[in-house]
């Protein structure tokens, strides 16, 4: 979440604030979800990035919407890329722009369907010493020219996507021949959802899908075999990562588990470091 606050009562009036904006979205998904009408559901993000930016001062760090454990894997797979590189769907936190703006030779443009995230991303930044280029955009429709850039990455979006494949096959025009073009999202069969689903099938309790997503607001999660077969058709696979738990004793264990052979395809979030395939 950063560093950035405010001091003593401020403080904890700032994060109730923040709060209660997240809870006030989450009620506002569980509404609008089950319409399947695409432009509201686009509405919910711009609406959330604005309302965080009336919420916040100046110092305040804005939420980070994606796991945290994430980010350095995310920067490895793209340690090699360099010149102008997306973030598309940058959240108002952008931390990936944070971590690759400051390597030498990287210019980074950070997307997002909100202008109030976009407001509040390049704020945090220059607050941090990273300049951003800042842009309101579509991940379904970017606003760039096919091969402008040479890296791109998604990190946590497009499981928000009411057309994830659209989404994907614009990642892959936007980013030129031979780049790199890394796209993060949620394993729906990792270790400890497996745990979950098993837990409750003892109890004889049945439940959706749905209700073990790692987050209310996704419209759909993917295990790796559904995620390859959303991105081959865009994108040839280089590399696969997977990202563990950093938290509590279980999560420590289920960590040193999914780093293990094939175990590996258990673990919390699906990476894949790919490049735009010929002709698209």
């Amino acid at each position: 979440m950063g560093s950035e606050h405010p001091s003593g009562a401020d403080r904890d009036d700032a994060r109730l604030g923040v709060e209660d904006i997240l809870t006030q979205h989450r009620a506002h998904v569980d509404r609008v979800l089950p319409t399947g009408d695409s432009a509201a559901i686009k509405a919910l993000y711009v609406e959330l990035g604005g309302s965080l930016e009336s919420s916040l001062g100046d110092s305040e760090a804005p939420p980070l919407l994606s796991f945290p454990e994430t980010l350095p894997v995310v920067v490895d797979l793209l340690s090699e890329a360099r010149g102008l590189i997306l973030d598309a769907g940058c959240g108002p936190n952008p931390a990936v722009s944070l971590a690759l703006g400051r390597v030498a030779g990287c210019t980074m443009v950070a997307l997002d369907i909100s202008l109030g995230s976009v407001r509040l991303a390049r704020a945090f930044a220059g607050r941090a010493g990273v300049s951003l280029r800042g842009v309101v955009g579509d991940l379904e429709a970017l606003p760039f020219r096919s091969g402008a850039f040479d890296a791109a990455v998604c990190d946590d979006t497009v499981e928000h996507l009411p057309d994830d494949r659209v989404g994907v096959r614009e990642l892959a025009r936007v980013v030129a021949a031979g780049g790199h073009v890394v796209v993060a999202t949620p394993n729906r069969h990792n270790l400890q959802v497996l745990c979950w689903r098993a837990r409750d099938w003892v109890r004889g309790r049945r439940r959706p899908t749905s209700a073990y997503f790692a987050a209310s607001s996704h419209l759909r999660e993917y295990g790796w075999r559904e995620f390859e077969g959303l991105v081959e058709p865009s994108l040839v696979i280089r590399r696969r990562a997977t990202v563990a738990w950093s938290r509590g004793w279980k999560g420590r264990l289920a960590s040193r588990l999914v780093r293990r052979g094939p175990l590996r395809r258990l673990g919390r979030v699906i990476v894949i470091e790919a490049e735009p395939r010929g002709g698209d």
